[in-house]
C-alpha cells in the first residue's frame, strides 16, 4: 500500500495516482516482495522540526526517510491514538518519507526543470535511503547511491538528471 498525503498548499501539484505507480516500480525495483511506504509532502517549518527532534540538524531540508519494520510502527503511527492507527491508510507501511515542497520548489528552479522532476528525483534518492544506502557514509556509498538513484529514474522514462 502507498499512501501519499500533502498539504494544502501542494495538493494541485501532485497528481497521487501517477506518484503511487512512480513509487510502485522504485519499491519493485528496489525489493523482492511487496512493499509499502507512506509520503507527507509538507513545508519547511515542519521539515525543520522533524530535521531537528530526529537527525539534531535545526535546518529545513528537502528530504527525510525513516525505515521500519513491523516491530517498529514509525515515527508517526507512534504518535496516534490507538483508533487513528485502526483507521490510518498507513498501517502496513515499511517506511516514511518526509518532502518540503518549498524545497522542492526552489531545487526544481535551480536545477532548471519542473515541480514534478524535482519531486521523482527525489523520491528516488529517499527510497535508496530507504533501502539501505548513505550518500553520507563515504564517496564510494554516496557514488553507489547516485547509481542506483539514476537506475530508478530510468525506469520511470527520466535520463540525463545527472
Amino acid at each position: 500500500m502507498i499512501e501519499i498525503r500533502c498539504d494544502e498548499k501542494w495538493e494541485n501539484l501532485i497528481n497521487k495516482s501517477e506518484f503511487k505507480k512512480i513509487l510502485t516500480i522504485f519499491l519493485k525495483y528496489l525489493y523482492a516482495g511487496e512493499r509499502g511506504i507512506s509520503l507527507y509532502i509538507t513545508n519547511d517549518a515542519v521539515i525543520q522540526k522533524l530535521n531537528k527532534e530526529f537527525r539534531g540538524k535545526d535546518c529545513p531540508t528537502d528530504i527525510l526517510s525513516w525505515a521500519y519494520d513491523e516491530d517498529d510502527p514509525g515515527m508517526f503511527e507512534a504518535q496516534m491514538s490507538e483508533d487513528e492507527l485502526e483507521n490510518s491508510e498507513s498501517a502496513g507501511v515499511f517506511g516514511e518519507l518526509v518532502l518540503s515542497g518549498e524545497r522542492v520548489s526552489q531545487q526544481a528552479t535551480e536545477n532548471g526543470w519542473d515541480f514534478e522532476t524535482e519531486l521523482i528525483r527525489l523520491l528516488a534518492h529517499g527510497c535508496a535511503h530507504l533501502a539501505g544506502w548513505n550518500h553520507e557514509q563515504s564517496s564510494e556509498e554516496a557514488s553507489e547511491m547516485l547509481e542506483m538513484e539514476t537506475e530508478l529514474l530510468k525506469k520511470v522514462g527520466l535520463t540525463n538528471i545527472y
